[in-house]
């Protein structure tokens, strides 16, 4: 079984799935209350295929308790999270009242448009916003209640009312509501989301105006998250109205790990427990790449330039040769000795192994290949020629230089995604050797070169003037 495939039961297995459940009845047993409040005689029915609440509106000594049904919540943590979802069919269009309480001392009211009589509907509602938000707590909170005709009326006396799926919704890492977490702390290269992912807008009103509100789960994670994360495990939440491209806005090389119902578009796995795959990647060398599973890619395109000659690069699949140009050759790293680093030919490079391709016959700014199978991310992707994932500084390591020579960088060299570089050469080694199976080629690149910076941080090839230069992070004064 491969590693990740196994990644991916784990993480199923690990994480809590989909939204918090308030009431479903699916636990419940039919023509039981349910675990409501014993008002307007609640009752566990089978209706429409799935379990639900019925309640019955009638006159009673106290006319409101027969017009309402309330959900204890006792235990129930919030845990930062504040929109609820309600299904509910009824006889007719009709305002319906949702409060939520805690312990008398206060009762948040909000006024719902059900607009089309016997059909299941859902409300969804913030308690984020309005009038007294700011004094919903996560726990302690009393009662949800439910006035199907917001008030009593005694014309609605006999009218069954069908009510299921109170839930919980938004986003959460770590089993904190997404929505308290400070802009950009989400860090690391995975985030595991559970919870849900939704968007879209509601009415209510409070005040007798009523109110749009809008609320967008993508946009609230995108927020949430820093540059840095590159892959996105959604298994654990429920989604609906995907945005895939506005979740890459800060990452363009973010992956996102999916339902098979999600939405289908480029850098979202789509899982459906035998197989992941996504249709196209685009990956750029601006930005940090990650995967922790395997997966496969219809096609593959890496903004990536690369220069005529020699280039060191490193990518999560498998490459040929005549996949990078026409003449194209691959070296990988070999070993070093006192007085070499070595590099072999071949007619390949493994996935996450960093290699250099030379003759390269021409100056290219991407690179495109179809049909990719793309490997999960190692702890170490090579020493000493390491491949490079993250754009880092650059300083005191070797990389290929526009001449096509190994060079050390300066003080402030950095280098790209998807590029590999020497981290140390052996002090008496001065040059690269590249055996093509039969003996040393014919090709060598000198080591090291000087790397000349004036002060204003502007490399330059020589000391053509006299002034104060850094050199190989060295200041030196010509005179």
């Amino acid at each position: 079984m491969k590693k990740g495939f196994l990644l991916i039961l784990l993480l199923m297995a690990t994480t809590s799935f989909a939204q918090t459940v308030l009431w479903n009845g699916e636990d419940k047993e039919a023509g039981t209350d349910g675990g409501f409040w014993n008002r307007s005689t609640p009752t566990v029915v089978e209706e429409d295929g799935n379990k639900c609440l019925r309640i019955t509106l009638a006159d009673a000594a106290n006319d409101w308790e027969r017009h309402n049904v309330g959900l204890p919540l006792g235990s129930i943590d919030l845990k930062g999270l504040r929109r609820i979802s309600i299904r509910i069919k009824m006889p007719d269009a009709h305002n319906v009242l949702v409060k939520l309480g805690k312990d008398g001392s206060y009762t948040l009211n909000r006024l719902f448009w059900y607009g089309e009589a016997n059909t299941w509907q859902t409300l969804v509602f913030d308690y984020s916003v309005g009038p007294d938000n700011d004094k919903v707590v996560d726990t302690e909170n009393t009662v949800l209640e439910i006035w199907p005709y917001e008030n009593y009326n005694a014309d609605n006396n006999g009218k069954n009312v069908y009510i299921d799926d109170i839930l919980l919704e938004g986003p959460m890492v770590d089993g904190v509501a997404v929505r308290t977490l400070a802009d950009g702390s989400l860090t690391g290269k995975q985030v595991i989301v559970t919870g849900s992912l939704k968007k879209g807008n509601y009415q209510n009103t409070w005040d007798g105006d009523w109110h749009t509100e809008a609320y967008d789960d993508y946009s609230l994670l995108l927020s949430k998250l820093s540059r840095d994360v590159c892959f996105l495990n959604l298994i654990g939440a429920a989604v609906a109205d995907g945005d895939g491209p506005q979740l890459r806005t800060k990452n363009p090389n973010l992956m996102i790990l999916s339902p098979v119902d999600f939405f289908d578009t480029d850098h979202v796995i789509r899982w459906d427990g035998e197989k992941n795959t996504t249709p196209k990647l685009v990956l750029d060398e601006a930005y940090p790449f990650y995967t922790p599973i395997d997966f496969h890619a219809d096609a593959v395109k890496v903004t990536r330039n690369l220069q005529t000659g020699i280039n060191t690069l490193c990518l999560p699949f498998y490459v040929g040769q005549a996949e990078i140009s026409t003449n194209c050759k691959i070296a990988t790293y070999t070993s070093s000795t006192a007085s070499a680093v070595n590099f072999t030919y071949t007619d390949h490079a493994d996935a996450n192994i960093p290699f250099l391709a030379t003759a390269v016959d021409a100056a290219v700014t991407e690179l495109n290949f179809t049909d990719k199978g793309i490997v999960n991310t190692p702890e170490s992707l090579g020493a000493p020629f390491a491949g490079i994932y993250t754009p880092q500084s650059a300083t005191g390591k070797y990389g290929i230089n526009d001449d096509g020579k190994f060079q050390e960088g300066g003080s402030s060299a950095t280098i790209n995604s998807f590029h590999a570089l020497l981290t140390t050469i052996p002090a008496g080694a001065r040059e690269v050797t590249f055996n093509n199976g039969t003996g040393i080629s014919n090709l060598s690149i000198k080591n090291p070169t000087q790397t000349i910076y004036n002060l204003n941080g502007v490399r330059v090839n020589k000391l053509s003037n006299k002034g104060i230069y850094i050199i190989n992070g060295k200041k030196v004064i010509v005179k």
